[in-house]
């Protein structure tokens, strides 16, 4: 039920007294109604169930690409800084203030990050443009997101405070020099011993944050194709499906409501290149109704401790409309009537739960979908599907025939021998042919139904795999940079090894191994940190473990990798330096 909360009346004090009303139901209907009780759920909450743990996760994603983004910033911002110390010095020496030169730095740095906003500003609208295009369609209120006053206003406002945030410690180190010390020669090398060890720890967090991004990017493609592969039970090819809903004030009865539907079926069965038209009150993949049931022979204490399963009235020719396969007994046929004996169908898992080696067929079980209960014999077993989702467990399932319980809301389903979409028009027209005021609403292919339910993770996999290879694109930049500038203030150095008989081979070992050193720590991080956060995804996962080993070990080998070829190029380099150039460095 829907209902909207008295103003001040908060949703707990709403729930206390619906429990009270349920309780006094309970007291009233001691045999229907014990043990029922009434939860309370904000509407909003429930529109946004299915997409809030993505949307928080891919929300998480982009915040480590920012901080990465700033780390490589900061890194680029220190080498600078370092490369320009002398020139600091000078400007102080000849009487420069500091707060001037911190004027200076901080005017830069803020050019260079508006610059950056404005251009991800303008990327930032065609992604949007992109998303919109292909995002889900039960992701809610889609065709609302676009670039606004308040998003631009978040833009510029994370560009200002990253850039000062980041771009503070350079400025502040650069603005500060030992003046005397830089001067002098050789004061360059003396004077920053600690900014390695600051750019190490960025590159650190880097590879740290980048790898956390690939691991969620990997297990949500894990999920993705677990998903792809799962057999749903029916067909999916060549079915279009309609939706009918009868309005009860024109078909009051359930002859009206049977003889529509039995006209329509008729008519859609003879339109061209048709095989198969079923019926059903709800689709696959979609919860039907859920009823509990008593079982011939068996105690049974309380509705509410009795076992239950998912009800789904359909017409005869439904199982052979969605390929499924009869297992056992027979499926239904047009003499199950009204006033025939009250028949079933069951699923294998309804079979192995309740009648575990035992035949069922011939067994009787009472539904609480009426008020009569009739007894109804179990006449056949077809095989499970997929009824409630891709990801969910199989349940019990009971099928009933349409005649003998009849629904104003079906939907149709035409099984054709190819191009199901361009028959939507003429199964409209046979609706309309019957009755020309009756509308129909969700019309789609089984294949297009199908794959709305791969939507979420796949668009998931997509953003979360996009953010993922921009993560480890900084990453690498970040480390080739650091390395680039390793080398370059080793210049000095390395000219020496040289010159004392170090062969090319132990220079390549030298740079790449200082690399390494920082790319196996953040690794060593970020599985740690993997293995713990990756478990506040297993609500999207399916098929896959949160700390699955093989995913941990691809991603850290090729996260691995990335590093050690981007540490190789600026090493390469260095074993190409000539000494005496270098020996001259200064």
């Amino acid at each position: 039920m829907l209902a909207r909360l008295n103003p001040g009346v908060a949703q707990a004090q709403a729930q206390t007294e619906l429990r009270t009303i349920a309780g006094r139901l309970e007291q009233q209907y001691p045999d229907r109604n014990k043990g029922w009780t009434v939860n309370v759920f904000a509407l909003q909450d429930e529109v946004v169930r299915i997409v809030r743990p993505a949307l928080l996760l891919l929300l998480a994603a982009v915040a480590f690409v920012l901080l990465i983004a700033c780390a490589n910033v900061s890194n680029l911002l220190l080498a600078r800084a370092a490369a320009r110390q002398k020139e600091m010095a000078i400007r102080l020496a000849l009487g420069a203030p500091r707060a001037r030169l911190l004027r200076l730095l901080l005017t830069e740095s803020l050019l260079l990050a508006l610059a950056g906003g404005a251009a991800g500003l303008a990327l930032g609208y065609w992604a949007m443009r992109a998303f919109i295009s292909f995002s889900p369609a039960n992701v809610p209120r889609t065709d609302e997101i676009r670039l606004d006053g308040m998003a631009l206003l978040f833009t510029f406002g994370i560009t200002l405070l990253t850039s000062v945030a980041f771009g503070l410690l350079p400025t502040l180190q650069a603005s500060k020099p030992g003046v005397h010390t830089t001067l002098k020669e050789g004061g360059r090398q003396a004077s920053h011993a600690g900014r390695p060890r600051t750019r190490g720890l960025l590159v650190v967090a880097e590879v740290a944050m980048s790898l956390l991004l690939l691991i969620g990017a990997g297990l949500m493609i894990r999920t993705f194709i677990s998903f792809q592969r799962v057999n749903p039970g029916f067909r999916t090819d060549n079915l279009l499906t309609m939706k009918l809903a009868l309005p009860f004030k024109k078909y009051p009865k359930s002859q009206q409501q049977m003889a529509f539907y039995q006209q329509v079926i008729e008519r859609v069965r003879a339109l061209p290149g048709v095989q198969e038209v079923g019926v059903v009150s709800d689709l696959p993949l979609v919860e039907g109704g859920f009823f509990g049931f008593i079982i011939e022979g068996r105690a049974s204490a309380s509705a509410q401790d009795d076992p239950s399963a998912v009800w789904r009235a359909i017409n005869p020719d439904y199982f052979r409309t969605m390929g499924m396969r009869l297992r056992r007994g027979r499926e239904f046929t047009d003499h199950d009537q009204p006033g025939a004996v009250e028949v079933i169908v069951i699923n294998e898992t309804m079979a192995a739960s309740f009648w575990s080696g035992e035949d069922p067929i011939g067994k009787r079980i009472q539904i609480y979908d009426s008020e009569a209960m009739p007894w109804r014999e179990i006449v056949g077993v077809v095989n499970d599907t997929k009824e409630a989702g891709l990801g969910a467990p199989t349940r019990p399932e009971i099928y009933v025939p349409f005649s003998q319980r009849p629904r104003a809301a079906m939907t149709l389903i035409a099984h054709t021998a190819a191009g199901p979409e361009q028959l939507a028009g003429a199964m409209r027209s046979a609706v309309q042919t019957v009755d020309p005021e009756q509308p129909v609403f969700r019309i789609s292919t089984m294949e297009q139904f199908f794959s709305a339910e791969v939507e979420v993770p796949r668009a998931t996999m997509f953003l979360l795999g996009a953010l993922a290879v921009a993560a480890l694109i900084l990453a690498a930049v970040g480390i080739y940079g650091v390395m680039a500038h390793a080398v370059t203030q080793q210049t000095h150095e390395i000219g020496i090894r040289t010159a004392l008989g170090a062969t090319q081979r132990d220079v390549l070992r030298l740079v790449v191994g200082q690399g390494m050193i920082l790319t196996l720590i953040g690794v060593v991080i970020g599985l740690a940190g993997a293995f713990a956060l990756t478990r506040l995804m297993t609500s999207l996962l399916f098929g896959v473990s949160a700390t699955d080993p093989a995913t941990f070990t691809v991603i850290a080998l090729l996260l691995t990798g990335v590093a050690l070829f981007a540490c190789y190029i600026p090493a390469r380099r260095a074993t190409k330096m000539d000494p005496l150039t270098a020996l001259r460095h200064e």
